[in-house]
């Protein structure tokens, strides 16, 4: 079916499983929308197990409006059922990372008063005593329940296997009989101002914040995205979904944006390389959502490179920022192989959504990242909340429809977000950027930079250093820099010093690099912004959305030990 670029419905009052409803009504039931492995399901049979599931959660776990369910999934087809069945029912969803320790389920499930929890089998050997111990109902997912006739049998052996080894978790239900126990009934309706999801922000900075979204958030943020390209054929064209619904940007544009847009989407519980390769060489894939980690091990693949790559049109790129050099040198593959579609950089955080500006195919500056979607408005502000000239580094805000309701707190508080003399709510980023004051000659837009995390700028004898800055463009200047990360350190009598941690993507001698990399920083930027130290490691540490872990790195205190 070939479709138009006028019929994706507006956002309005609809939660997220009503918008998928009227989304639905244009591209019609008979497609192929989600593919596991090599099965494919039609659109009608991922709708009837929706609402098949929302009714066991109704009669079988007894949840209401307003309660709280955790998915502590990967991306799979259940978790995506999952989210569409608790949000038609009024339930919010609380997406928790399925890899993080034990003990941070247990503080996820009491403190946002959690009614039950689901898991997959294969993760589920760490965490049955929390979850046995809390008491709740839970579901169990396995491989098998969307596996093609063929590697059903496969599936349930190993399934077999996990349920002799694992602990047992004793109130369970297979996922498989609950979407077997009751008919599809009606839903809660018009509450699209309700929260929907509860996300965990990055922890960057410490402990995470727990952000709430609406229905309506997450509705406008898939609408304004779709605008920059559609599905042109559905059931046919396809987008690989990697990243977890836990992560905002994989919920709001790989999974809602993909699903309303009538792609088909194939989910994959991790990354894998090669496997992703395979799945672009077997099928029309147009889209790909991902991190920048997740490119750079793309375009570091052997299998990458090919005519495949043609039907690429749609490129999201989140969650951290990405070196010019880089973007060139991806871009440069997908050209030679006819690709319209360039990766491009963006950004965005989970309290405005995931996304408010980006680069498109059309209209880009380089090292820039875009310029608002339509009815985001983002600023720049001094520590006073006003407005400063364009081209002067503040910090990031940003207000319109698609903004958080604030961060959860277990005692029942909310905040968050600054509102201004006429009433309007804003998002303070924590970082830090500027508007271009020069305006694009032909589009007229006035693009913005990203400098740097605020939180991240360090103070050394009053002079503000912007590391992001200078990682950036060390990255950009010498090819053999894979990642790098300057942080606060002290020296041996308890002195502030700059330090930079870097790992290498070639061989050579690190005492030639760090000379390089040292003068271009002395050649480049102010004397305070060149690090006495500059220590080489196999690899950077990671958060646990891959981003890297400068707080691992940094020294708070003299007495604080040095990573090495």
């Amino acid at each position: 079916m070939k479709v138009d670029k006028s019929m994706m419905v507006p956002a309005g009052d609809q939660n997220c499983y009503e918008y998928l409803i009227d989304c639905t009504k244009g591209y019609g039931h008979d497609y192929k929308a989600m593919q596991h492995m090599d099965a494919c399901y039609m659109r009608s049979e991922i709708l009837h197990d929706i609402d098949c599931f929302a009714a066991y959660a109704v009669h079988g776990l007894g949840l209401k409006k307003g309660d709280v369910y955790t998915v502590f999934m990967p991306t799979t087809v259940q978790s995506i059922i999952s989210f569409y069945a608790l949000n038609k029912i009024g339930v919010i969803v609380n997406f928790v990372h399925p890899q993080l320790p034990p003990e941070v389920l247990r503080e996820a499930l009491t403190d946002c008063r959690s009614k039950g929890v689901m898991i997959l089998d294969i993760l589920s050997k760490d965490y049955a005593q929390v979850i046995n111990e809390s008491g709740l109902p839970c579901i169990v997912c396995s491989s098998s329940d969307y596996a093609s006739p063929i590697k059903t049998a496969a599936c349930r052996a190993g399934e077999a296997l996990i349920k002799v080894i694992f602990p047992k978790i004793k109130n369970r239900t297979a996922y498989k009989d609950a979407i077997k126990m009751y008919q599809p009934e009606e839903g809660i309706t018009g509450n699209a101002d309700d929260i929907a999801v509860y996300l965990n922000g990055g922890g960057t900075t410490g402990k995470s914040k727990t952000i709430m979204l609406t229905s309506r958030a997450i509705n406008e943020l898939a609408c304004r995205v779709s605008k920059l390209d559609r599905i042109h054929d559905t059931g046919e064209e396809a987008e690989i979904i990697v990243l977890p619904l836990f992560h905002c940007f994989g919920l709001c544009v790989g999974i809602h944006m993909a699903m309303c847009n009538a792609a088909r989407i194939i989910p994959l519980m991790q990354f894998d390389a090669k496997l992703f390769n395979k799945l672009m060489r077997k099928n029309k894939v147009i889209a790909i959502v991902g991190i920048p980690v997740m490119f750079k091990k793309l375009l570091k693949s052997k299998d990458f490179d090919g005519p495949w790559l043609k039907n690429i049109r749609m490129m999201f790129c989140g969650g951290d920022d990405c070196s010019d050099n880089f973007l060139d040198e991806f871009n440069a593959v997908l050209e030679k192989n006819g690709a319209p579609g360039k990766l491009r950089q963006g950004y965005g955080l989970t309290e405005v959504g995931s996304v408010c500006t980006v680069n498109s195919n059309w209209e880009y500056r380089r090292g820039s990242i875009g310029w608002p979607l339509e009815g985001v408005d983002v600023r720049i502000w001094n520590d006073d909340h006003q407005e400063v000239p364009d081209g002067e580094v503040g910090e990031i805000v940003i207000s319109g429809p698609t903004i958080m309701s604030g961060y959860y707190h277990a005692d029942g508080t909310t905040d968050g977000l600054y509102t201004d003399e006429n009433g309007v709510k804003w998002v303070l980023s924590g970082d830090l950027g500027y508007r271009d004051p020069t305006p694009d000659p032909e589009s007229g837009k006035r693009y913005f930079y990203f400098s740097g995390r605020k939180k991240r700028v360090i103070i050394i004898s009053g002079y503000n250093i912007y590391p992001t800055d200078i990682e950036k463009k060390l990255q950009d200047n010498f090819a053999y820099i894979k990642n790098c990360c300057l942080v606060k350190g002290f020296d041996e009598n308890g002195k502030m010093i700059l330090r930079l941690y870097a790992d290498l993507r070639e061989s050579g001698d690190k005492a030639v690099f760090e000379r390089e990399m040292i003068s271009f920083i002395e050649k480049n930027f102010s004397r305070f912004s060149v690090p006495r130290e500059v220590i080489f490691m196999d690899k950077l540490p990671e958060t646990p959305l891959m981003k890297i872990d400068f707080m691992r790195l940094t020294q708070k205190t003299p007495a604080d030990p040095v990573v090495a």
